[in-house]
């Protein structure tokens, strides 16, 4: 099954609650709440994004959450991360107008290999691994954009 990123836009009093651990995340009702799931797409996003599997700075280490000033305790096997409404309207700032040409053009295949990053394997088709990548960052964009719209937080987290 692996280790899916998956993404909840909520309203600052959810996302407090789960902030202060009086709501846990699979609670979040789906139907109220949009919700986004990336695959595995997540740590190489993350990777396109900055050349590295480390926290990225923001506001582009928004788009994959996972600084650790905004890490939140919960029951997460694989750890759960938050931001503020305005943080959300910050990475949509920043990444609403990255074409696909220009993701192409900070894709280099073999760097993704070499540092084994999630979940590419060496015999993986380079060009079918970059439409995954782009599908998955689109659906970010997409959803950053409803959410900023929306003046919602989102709780990002991998299960």
């Amino acid at each position: 099954m692996g280790m899916t990123g998956n993404y909840v836009a909520v309203d600052d009093k959810i996302l407090q609650q789960v902030i202060n651990q009086e709501l846990d995340i699979p609670d979040i009702d789906p139907e109220q709440y949009p919700t986004l799931d990336i695959d595995k797409s997540w740590q190489a996003i993350n990777f396109l994004l900055y050349g590295d599997i480390d926290e990225g700075e923001s506001p582009l280490g928004y788009v994959v959450p996972m600084m650790v000033d905004n890490h939140i305790e919960a029951d997460m096997e694989y750890g759960a991360f938050f931001l503020t409404a305005s943080q959300v309207v910050d990475a949509y700032q920043h990444i609403k107008d990255i074409s696909e040409s220009e993701l192409k053009g900070m894709y280099e295949f073999d760097s993704f290999v070499e540092n084994e990053i999630y979940p590419v394997v060496e015999d993986e088709d380079a060009d079918d691994f970059f439409s995954y990548l782009y599908e998955n960052f689109k659906a970010i964009q997409e959803f950053y954009q409803s959410a900023s719209e929306k003046g919602l937080g989102v709780v990002f987290y991998i299960m």
